[in-house]
C-alpha cells in the first residue's frame, strides 16, 4: 500500500484533502463498505481513485453518466493513470478486447453502466479481473425513492458474488436519509461506515423571486459588477438568446450546451475561466466536472424538475467560501411550463409500449435481436414519422434508458452550426467564384440573420428544401466554404444515439417493468411537487427549506436568504419622507423612469413605487409619454 498523501501529491498535486476525504479514503483501504454522501464539489471521486491506485488490483466503477464516465477516464489517462470504459455501440470484439486488456492489461480503472454487467461475457471477465474496490457512483440511481432511479443498478449486486471480499463505496451528492436507507440495503452493504458532510452553507443566500422582467432582475444583480456567473435555462436555444441579450446590456456573456463542438466547449469554458467572460449561459449539461470556485452568483431564469438538481446546480455558487448568492426567478407561465413537461407529458406503460415498438420498427430490428446495437437518430425525424407528440416521446425515451432498454446520448436539438468569418464584401467577392456555393450562400444570408457574429444553428434539410437539393450538396457546400477559411462550420448528421440493451421483445420488455414505470412516474409528480412548494414557501429560511428537505435540521435561519432578508426589511420601516425626499431631488436632475430610480436609489422597489403614485396624486411630480417621472 502506497502512501496516501504520496500519491494525492504525485498525480493530483494537493498536499491535503477537502473535509471528510481522508476518513473516507481511509475506512476503504480498511476494506469497510464505505457510504460517501458529500455535497456538489466537495471532491466524490478521488474518494475511490486514490484507494483504487493504493492497492494492487482494478477498481470497478458503476456509473449511469456515459459523458461523465468519458471524462473521468481521459482525465486519468492524462495523469499517466491506466484506465478504460466500456461505452455503447462496441461491437463483441471490441467488448472482448478491452476486457482482456482490464483483465491482462495493468490497469487501474475499468468504468460500466449498471446495464453492461447484464452480459455473460462482461460477467466472465469480471469473475477473473483481480478487483481490489468497486465505486457505485450516483448510488442513489439504485433506490426507488431516488432523484434517478435506474432499476438496472439492481443488477450491481451482481458484484458482490463475483467478489464477495473486495469492499464497495457508495458515492452520491444528494440523497435524502430515506434514499440512504434504501441504497444500503439494496446494495447488501455489510455494516457500512457512513460519512455525511453537512449540506449547510453558510457562505450561500438561496433566494427565489417571482418576475415578470427576469431580464432586468438580471441586469439588476450583474450589470454593475464584473462577478463570475452561471445562468441556467431549459434549452440549447435559450442560451444562445439571453446571452445575446446579456451582451446587448454591457454584460459580457458565452454559452454553453451539449450541442456545440469540443473545440467551442472548451474555448468558452476557458474563456470564462480566465475571466475573459463573465457569465455563461447554460443548460443543465454544464457543471459536472466544472471546477471554478469563484462563482459569485448561479441565476436560473427557468424552474428546474426537482429540488435535488436545483440544489446540485446552485451549488456551484461560493466553493471558495466567500459570499455568492443563488437565485431563482420564475412567473406562472414558468410553474404552468414545468407541470406540462415533467407531470402531464408522463410517459405510461401504454405511452412506452407504442414508443418501443416504432423505435424497433423504425431501426428493422428483427424479433429477439439487436442487443447492443447503435444507431444514429434524429429525434426530429422520428416524431414527425409516426407523428408522435415531442414531450410525451422525449420523456419515453429517458423512462426507456433509465429502465435499462436502451442507451440514450442525449443530444436533442443539436444543430449544424455557421459563422461567416468575413466582410459580407468579401462574402460576395468570394461567391463569384462559383455558382452552386453562391446559390447555398446567399440562400443562408436571407434564412438566418446574425451570422457574421456568432455561430448560428442552421438546419441542413431545411436549406435542401429550399434549394431542391439534396442535403450532400448542402454539407458540400458547407465544407468548402470552411476549407476556404470564409466559415466555421460544425455539421451534425443526426441529434443523438440509440444503443438497444436488451433484444427485441416488443411489449413484453416494458409489461415485464409496468410496476417500475410506475414508481418512476409517482416520484417524477413528487419532485415537481415539491420544488414548487419549495419556490413558493417565503414564510421559512430557504437554506432551512433545503436542509430539512435532505434531513438536517440545525434550526438557525441563516439570515441572508430571500425570506430572512424581507423578514428583516420588515422590521425596520422606512419613513415616506424619507423617499419623497430622495426622489424628488434625484428627478430634478432630469426625468426618470421608474426602473432608473430604483436602480439609483437604497430602498425596496415596492417603497419606491408607492411614493410615486403619492407624488403624482399630490401632483408634486408628472410623467411624461415615454413614461418618465419629472419635477413640476
Amino acid at each position: 500500500m502506497n502512501s496516501v498523501i504520496q500519491i494525492l501529491k504525485e498525480y493530483w498535486g494537493y498536499s491535503s484533502f477537502r473535509p471528510l476525504q481522508e476518513e473516507i479514503i481511509n475506512s476503504v483501504l480498511n476494506g469497510n463498505d464505505t457510504v460517501a454522501l458529500l455535497p456538489t464539489g466537495g471532491g466524490k471521486s478521488l474518494c475511490y481513485q486514490l484507494p483504487g491506485l493504493a492497492n494492487e488490483g482494478l477498481c470497478i466503477v458503476i456509473s449511469p453518466l456515459i459523458a461523465l464516465m468519458s471524462d473521468q477516464v481521459k482525465q486519468l489517462k492524462n495523469k499517466g493513470i491506466k484506465a478504460l470504459h466500456l461505452s455503447g455501440g462496441l461491437s463483441f470484439e471490441e467488448v472482448r478486447t478491452l476486457l482482456d486488456n482490464a483483465i491482462y492489461g495493468n490497469y487501474s480503472f475499468l468504468y460500466l453502466s449498471p446495464e453492461r454487467l447484464q452480459q455473460e461475457m462482461v460477467q466472465e471477465a469480471i469473475r477473473q479481473m483481480n478487483v481490489n474496490l468497486i465505486a457505485v457512483d450516483e448510488a442513489h440511481c439504485i433506490s426507488q425513492w431516488g432523484n434517478d432511479f435506474r432499476p438496472a443498478y439492481k443488477n450491481i449486486t451482481l458484484l458482490r458474488s463475483l467478489h464477495p471480499l473486495v469492499p464497495f463505496i457508495a458515492l452520491t451528492a444528494t440523497a435524502t436519509p430515506e434514499v440512504i436507507e434504501d441504497t444500503i440495503a439494496e446494495l447488501q452493504l455489510e455494516a457500512p461506515r457512513v460519512f455525511k458532510e453537512s449540506f449547510y452553507r453558510p457562505n450561500l443566500a438561496f433566494k427565489t423571486y417571482k418576475a415578470e422582467d427576469k431580464l432586468y432582475q438580471v441586469e439588476k444583480l450583474l450589470g454593475d459588477k464584473e462577478n463570475t456567473a452561471i445562468v441556467y435555462v431549459r434549452s440549447r436555444s435559450k442560451t444562445i438568446e439571453v446571452s445575446r441579450q446579456l451582451n446587448s446590456m454591457g454584460i459580457s456573456a458565452t454559452y454553453y450546451h451539449g450541442g456545440i463542438s469540443a473545440a467551442s466547449k472548451k474555448d468558452r469554458l476557458q474563456a470564462w475561466m480566465d475571466g475573459k467572460v463573465s457569465t455563461i449561459v447554460a443548460t443543465n449539461a454544464f457543471g459536472m466536472g466544472i471546477d471554478n470556485p469563484g462563482v459569485r452568483f448561479v441565476i436560473h431564469l427557468q424552474i428546474p424538475e426537482s429540488i435535488e438538481s436545483y440544489f446540485q446546480e446552485a451549488g456551484r455558487a461560493g466553493r471558495d467560501g466567500m459570499f455568492a448568492e443563488a437565485v431563482l426567478l420564475y412567473n406562472d407561465f414558468d410553474k404552468q411550463l414545468v407541470q406540462k413537461q415533467f407531470v402531464d407529458s408522463l410517459a405510461g406503460e401504454k405511452d412506452l409500449a407504442a414508443v418501443y415498438r416504432k423505435l424497433v420498427n423504425y431501426f428493422q430490428i428483427p424479433y429477439g435481436e439487436g442487443e447492443y446495437s447503435s444507431h444514429s437518430f434524429n429525434f426530429t425525424e422520428f416524431c414527425k414519422t409516426y407523428n408522435l407528440p415531442s414531450t410525451l416521446t422525449f420523456n419515453a425515451l429517458n423512462t426507456l434508458d433509465r429502465l435499462g432498454i436502451l442507451q440514450l446520448s442525449k443530444q436533442f436539438g443539436q444543430r449544424s452550426t455557421l459563422r461567416f468569418l468575413v466582410s459580407s464584401e468579401q462574402l460576395l467577392t468570394y461567391f463569384e467564384r462559383d455558382t452552386g456555393i453562391s446559390i447555398l450562400g446567399k440562400t443562408i444570408l436571407r434564412v438566418y440573420g446574425g451570422i457574421f457574429e456568432t455561430a448560428t444553428p442552421i438546419n441542413i434539410s431545411l436549406l435542401a428544401s429550399k434549394l431542391s437539393r439534396s442535403t450532400d450538396f448542402v454539407i458540400a457546400g458547407l465544407k468548402q466554404m470552411e476549407k476556404d477559411a470564409v466559415a466555421e462550420v460544425q455539421i451534425y448528421d443526426t441529434d443523438a444515439v440509440i444503443t438497444f440493451i436488451i433484444p427485441r421483445e416488443d411489449e413484453k420488455a416494458i409489461y415485464r417493468l409496468a410496476g417500475d414505470v410506475e414508481t418512476l412516474n409517482k416520484r417524477k409528480r413528487q419532485q415537481v411537487a415539491l420544488l414548487l412548494s419549495y419556490i413558493e414557501n417565503n414564510k421559512e429560511c430557504k437554506s432551512l427549506q433545503l436542509l430539512g428537505y435532505f434531513g438536517e435540521t440545525t434550526g438557525v435561519a441563516c439570515g441572508i436568504c430571500s425570506v430572512c432578508i424581507k423578514k428583516q426589511g420588515a422590521n425596520v420601516k422606512t419613513d415616506e419622507k424619507v423617499v419623497a425626499r430622495e426622489v424628488l431631488q434625484l428627478v430634478s436632475i432630469a426625468p426618470m423612469s421608474s426602473r432608473t430610480i430604483v436602480e439609483n436609489l437604497t430602498f425596496t422597489e415596492s417603497e419606491i413605487l408607492k411614493v410615486l403614485q403619492a407624488l403624482l396624486d399630490a401632483k408634486r411630480l408628472g410623467i411624461t409619454e415615454k413614461n418618465e417621472y419629472y419635477l413640476k
